[in-house]
């Protein structure tokens, strides 16, 4: 007997039992160590940053992480399930930031380094357990054997190594270059963070600034800018070659103005002006300016104008303002031999540099900056512009590009192998390939890799006084250079470490390095590569599976890749899934701000993990494009796959114990493979008698197969909408159908059935991985002595082709009996006549070469389904009085249904009816299959009760009564229902 499931489950509660049992019973631990370390696949974790509480989002990147391997371990594969930290960088730092009120990097300094780091490692210890939770939670277990931190000494070792071998290879340089730069974080941004930041709209004032002529003052340059805060250090101006300028006098002044000619209408507009003359480039280049400010009187080549490749006539005046803020204007400026120099401070304050603005913010300077301009006569015009800036991806604040020096991986130098190594690997979806990614590479630039800020790997390269480098590649190497053990290599403790060498004093480079080369050396520093576990790293490395949203495309998918590629020259992944973004109901990407989504624990406890996971994995996220996860789309998961599941489980059980069905471990285990002894590869049965039974199996091998195969291509989506199609057919085909052989307790048919839901659990497991394990364990684990006892230990469904060989016309013959049964069942309908009422006859006319003329058992099969008496193969069929007739061209077939209802008709449609109400009653008072029950009756309509005593009989054996009697009295316990025009009092008692 079977444990009878509940009508109504708790998925949450089962799953939150299944999990205690997989804990207690090391599944996870069992499902590694009986897999052959011969047969192995790798997958990467890319690390969390351990720095909030997780999110939906994150329970999507852990359901990606959990499917591949779960499906690779039944497949027979050891997978190591390890889990990935990034401790380190601006995320870590920011939320201590936020937890103290700092407001600025000056506050952290002066706190203390010390105390600082601290705090940021302990916030990532503690965050930890949360993420375990969740990760728990969703289905997805991990075993420490792997496990590693960013933060971590060797971890640490491992990177250092790696920069020197870069550094050895002429890849690591200094240069001082114009970088994004984030003035709430202090430091610079890679551009990779610049994508993951995105842009926002902001309002600054933009304005029109007259640059008179040193050897003709009464005649001025116009330059357009929408940064004033950076004219204090202009430096040259630039003029398009291709660009026509002209001389406009300004009537009201009589001032005279060189501009664009294509851009005079819009800049003079409101102006009483004329245009004097065109004027030639060439009358230009060269020539001395006089500059709006004193505070860099006399510098080397400077206020000089030039020729710009930059230059266009989109906006402004033709005419562009360069400054050392601009990556152009820096490009023009070592042309020309002008000295960039920076005058903002690390916070974007003003240095003492520029004295008349010494401690302003850059963006609070505009304003005074523009009122100086005006009270000077240099402000031409004053107008406020909309235009995107770039944000910082942590900090959510503006970005500027700022003049730094910073250490660099010369990337540029690498773009051919990238492109190369990128070739090999296999994107899904594979447009992102050759599109987003591939056209990240073909334009990539030198990395900036270090960051100004204070907990994270510091950079190994100490400097001497002259400026002569070292770059440590281990902690004993800067022993052998110091004299000092490291104990923790973080700041401030190897910032002490000083050392001379050929009489030479060096101290190391301050910053630390990005974030984003932590997280993309994980495939060698999580085994503290080269100093130990070279052979480990070598079998792991490249991996055959990574996943994360598309947002990592230019984060960790990228960082991957450079590192890989300047180190080894190889591809660090063969296959890598990205999954979209997460919408809310309306389309809206989800916002804390706007607080439209639901947090993951609460979605979970509603409706289960698996239904979480089944929204992830069936709908276009896991495909890479955005969807909705919401509590109205998980509702539609459960009652399409969920429930239906469920409810098949319970149907088998209950006619199962009805009909004392005894487990079979053959059929759970399904060991049978290639045997000569059995017709088929290894589908356990030596034959098949019912056609419904043969076409459930075929239906399933399908599935088995399409399934594996998707899953085998990384196409998630359709290979889960496999397994939901086969539970629409296993529930609303085969078991619909078969409902009377199920009740006489049809051996065949509960076997078949026992078999293909043992075998759909398998299926299914890695994508639902508790209702699988829970409804294994009722029906298999339980029970068995040979077989696994979790499904997650069982090897993967294997198609039989033998068996679809035999059958192979057998889903085509269906899709057309099914066919007609839908040419049927619209005609009833359009005819108002429920299925209930039985008919005399369909007529059905196929031309369809899979199906030229119906067998018998596919006649008795349309008979049941449309309820007619006599279902027969026809020509040339008419439309009459009585005969309705309707056409599926793309089938080929053509059905006619004689809709006439005679007496007899009626009568059996009545009979149907009363069954029905009967059976709904049973079903209302919770009587279960085989109970023995008493009925009583009560109607005044006399065909009812003529009816009632003509099939009584017949309606007791359809309904398990054991008598049926009309009513002797009226008390409370009665129901009453519609039947027909008329209804029918009822009373049911347990005997």
């Amino acid at each position: 007997m079977f444990t009878k499931p509940v009508a109504q489950p708790k998925f949450s509660e089962l799953e939150s039992e299944i999990l205690k049992w997989w804990k207690e019973n090391t599944i996870l631990k069992k499902s590694i160590e009986n897999r052959s370390g011969e047969n192995t696949k790798t997958f990467y974790d890319g690390p969390i940053t351990a720095n909030g509480d997780p999110h939906i989002g994150h329970a999507l990147t852990f359901s990606m992480k959990d499917l591949y391997p779960r499906f690779w371990t039944m497949q027979g594969y050891k997978v190591s399930r390890s889990l990935g930290w990034d401790c380190q960088g601006l995320p870590v730092e920011y939320e201590i930031e936020k937890n103290l009120g700092f407001k600025e990097k000056r506050d952290i300094e002066e706190l203390g380094v010390e105390k600082f780091n601290q705090m940021c490692k302990e916030l990532v210890i503690e965050r930890r357990g949360k993420i375990v939770e969740l990760e728990e939670l969703i289905g997805r277990l991990t075993n420490s054997e792997e496990e590693y931190a960013t933060m971590d000494k060797n971890y640490i070792e491992s990177i250092w190594w790696s920069l020197k071998e870069i550094y050895s290879k002429g890849l690591l340089y200094e240069g001082f270059k114009v970088v994004p730069y984030s003035t709430r974080a202090g430091t610079t941004l890679s551009n990779a963070e610049v994508a993951l930041g995105g842009y926002k709209s902001f309002t600054d004032p933009g304005v029109t600034v007259e640059f008179p002529l040193a050897d003709d003052p009464s005649t001025s340059l116009l330059a357009w800018t929408t940064t004033p805060w950076t004219l204090p250090t202009n430096f040259a101006l630039a003029l398009g070659k291709e660009i026509e300028y002209v001389v406009v006098l300004e009537k009201t002044t009589g001032k005279k103005y060189i501009v664009a000619s294509k851009l005079v209408e819009q800049i003079f507009s409101g102006h009483d002006y004329s245009i004097e003359r065109n004027i030639n480039i060439s009358e230009l280049i060269g020539k001395k300016y006089i500059p709006l400010f004193n505070f860099f009187e006399g510098k080397k080549n400077c206020f000089v104008i030039v020729e710009g490749f930059h230059v266009n006539t989109e906006n402004g005046t033709g005419i562009v303002h360069l400054a050392p803020y601009g990556e152009e204007d820096n490009e023009i400026f070592k042309e020309i031999g002008i000295v960039s120099i920076d005058v903002l401070d690390d916070q974007g304050d003003f240095t003492v540099k520029i004295p008349a603005y010494h401690g302003l913010n850059y963006r609070e300077a505009n304003s005074k900056i523009i009122e100086d301009l005006k009270n000077i006569g240099r402000l031409f015009k004053h107008e406020d512009y909309t235009h995107d800036m770039p944000m910082c991806w942590r900090t959510n604040t503006p970005l500027i590009y700022k003049p730094i020096t910073s250490w660099y991986i010369k990337m540029s130098s690498l773009r051919s192998q990238l492109v190369e190594n990128n070739s090999r690997i296999n994107w899904s979806p594979k447009h992102i390939k050759e599109g987003r990614f591939g056209n990240w590479l073909a334009e990539i630039k030198d990395w900036g890799i270090s960051r100004s800020r204070y907990w994270g790997t510091p950079l190994p390269i100490w400097k001497s006084q002259s400026g002569k480098v070292i770059v440590i590649g281990s902690f004993e190497e800067l022993k052998g250079y110091s004299g000092k053990e490291i104990t923790d290599p973080h700041k401030p403790y190897v910032d002490d470490i000083t050392f001379e060498h050929d009489g030479e004093f060096y101290s190391r480079v301050p910053d630390v390095i990005d974030v984003w080369y932590d997280s993309g050396a994980m495939p060698f520093a999580r085994f503290h590569y080269p100093f130990e576990n070279k052979e480990k790293f070598e079998k792991k490395f490249p991996a055959e599976y990574i996943a994360e949203g598309v947002d990592q495309t230019r984060g960790w998918f990228y960082s991957l890749l450079a590192i890989s590629t300047a180190l080894f020259n190889k591809e660090p992944y063969k296959n890598v899934v990205v999954n979209g973004t997460i919408l809310a109901d309306d389309g809206a990407k989800l916002s804390k701000s706007k607080k439209n989504y639901v947090e993951p624990e609460i979605l979970i406890k509603e409706f289960g993990a698996d239904t979480v996971r089944l929204n992830f994995f069936l709908s276009p996220i896991a495909g890479g494009e955005d969807a909705t996860v919401s509590t109205k789309s998980l509702k539609i998961y459960a009652q399409e796959f969920m429930i239906p599941l469920w409810n098949i489980y319970s149907f088998f059980v209950t006619y199962a114990n009805l009909h004392n069905f005894e487990f079979d471990e053959s059929l759970a285990g399904n060991a049978r493979k290639n045997s000569d002894d059995h017709p088929w590869d290894h589908i356990p049965f030596d034959d098949i008698d019912d056609e419904l039974d043969a076409w459930i199996l075929v239906m399933l091998q399908k599935t088995i197969k399409e399934c594996s195969l998707y899953m085998e291509n990384f196409e998630i989506p359709r290979a889960g909408r496999t397994i939901k199609e086969f539970l629409d057919s296993l529930s609303k085909w085969y078991i619909r159908r078969s409902r009377d052989r199920f009740a006489e307790g049809d051996i065949d048919a509960l076997s078949t059935l026992y078999y293909v839901i043992i075998e759909i659990l398998k299926l299914a497991a890695p994508f639902v991985p508790f209702i699988t394990e829970y409804i294994y364990g009722e029906l298999a684990g339980k029970h068995g002595t040979n077989i696994p006892i979790s499904i997650h230990l069982c090897d993967y469904p294997k198609f039989d082709a033998k068996f679809l060989d035999q059958y192979s016309n057998m889903e085509a013959e269906m899709k057309v009996i099914q066919s007609i049964c839908e040419l049927g069942h619209s005609i009833r309908t359009q005819k108002q006549l429920k299925v209930r009422q039985p008919l005399s006859e369909l007529l059905v006319e196929s031309t369809n070469p899979n199906l030229p003329a119906l067998a018998p058992w596919m006649e008795e099969l349309i008979s049941k389904e449309l309820n007619v008496l006599t279902v027969a193969n026809s020509q040339n069929i008419l439309k009459g009085d009585k005969l309705e007739v309707a056409e599926d061209l793309a089938q080929k077939i053509k059905v006619g249904l004689n809709i006439e209802i005679t007496q007899e008709l009626a009568e059996k449609g009545l009979l149907r009816e009363i069954i029905r109400v009967i059976q709904a009653e049973r079903k209302n008072r919770k009587f279960i299959q085989g109970e023995s029950v008493i009925a009583e009756y009560f109607t005044e309509d006399e065909m009812i009760r003529a009816a009632i005593i003509k099939f009584e009989n017949e309606i007791k054996e359809k309904t398990g009564l054991i008598d049926l009697k009309i009513m002797q009295s009226f008390d409370s316990d009665i129901s009453e229902a519609k039947l027909g025009n008329s209804g029918i009092k009822l009373k049911l008692n347990r005997t």
